[in-house]
């Protein structure tokens, strides 16, 4: 089901992508490899042997949540799947996006605040309540986890990093002030986790009968890789922000430029 549903996905942008193409529209190669790379990376997360590795080892798990929320959802903005589908999609198709862009439900989900506490308050909700360990007892609340932590992370990382039209544009400082601030919520939760002195999933102790020692030392090295791997890829994220900021920055001075030249008395 989830493989077919990637296919289907990737199957659906490269139709449209190929209809630009045939109509002498370009929609840029960069963009569909960003996409094609965020479905690669969903991929991974949940049809690969990873998937399996999650049900009984929490750093595996934790691996499987970064590539769900920080890596394959900004690809899969990058890729700009609304722009493409407003440009590719019949008439009848592309009247029906534009009432949606338009909805009520979706600037709500679609202002950087609410992005940024759902993106950030899901993670903790999940792990330091009960629903971790029904998701690992059950296969329903385990698709319903994956559902719901990438459904959040896209909310937030598509006014953040994509190129689709969005009700709530953030400017440049923003973003980044919203990335920034994404990393002391993440620490504080990784640090929770670490700190426990007993194993916060008891299902992992059920798992084969995993001793205690095992479980707990598997609960820490998880919370270390929450914290450094998550930490160090808000900080390329934040990189990559500033060197578009100072891009736009310098095209928006050439174009005042130019606009100067062509006013000006020869």
């Amino acid at each position: 089901m989830t493989l077919a549903l990637l296919l289907a996905s990737g199957s659906l942008y490269a139709a449209g992508y190929r209809r630009l193409a045939r109509a002498g529209i370009r929609f840029g190669r960069g963009r569909a490899l960003c996409f094609a790379a965020g479905l690669l990376l969903l991929g991974v997360a949940l049809v690969s042997p990873l998937e399996q590795a999650a049900e009984s080892s929490f750093t595996a798990h934790i691996a499987q949540h970064l590539l769900l929320t920080l890596f394959a959802p900004p690809l899969l903005a990058l890729g700009a799947p609304i722009t493409l589908a407003l440009r590719a999609s019949p008439a009848g198709v592309r009247r029906w996006l534009v009432r949606t862009l338009r909805s009520r439900p979706v600037a709500v989900l679609a202002n950087p605040v609410v992005g940024w506490l759902l993106f950030v308050g899901t993670p903790f909700v999940y792990h330091l309540s009960s629903l971790f360990d029904q998701a690992l007892r059950s296969a329903n609340a385990h698709i319903a986890e994956h559902a719901v932590l990438l459904g959040t992370a896209v909310v937030y990382w598509w006014p953040i990093v994509g190129a689709d039209p969005s009700p709530h544009p953030v400017s440049h400082p923003a973003r980044i002030l919203s990335l920034f601030l994404v990393m002391p919520a993440m620490s504080f939760l990784a640090v929770a986790i670490f700190a426990a002195d007993a194993p916060l999933y008891t299902a992992y102790l059920e798992e084969g009968a995993n001793p205690i020692a095992s479980v707990l030392s598997d609960q820490h090295n998880g919370a270390v890789v929450m914290w450094l791997v998550g930490n160090l890829w808000m900080v390329v994220v934040m990189l990559v922000s500033m060197a578009r900021w100072k891009r736009d920055d310098e095209r928006a001075e050439r174009r005042m430029q130019a606009r100067s030249a062509a006013l000006s008395p020869s």
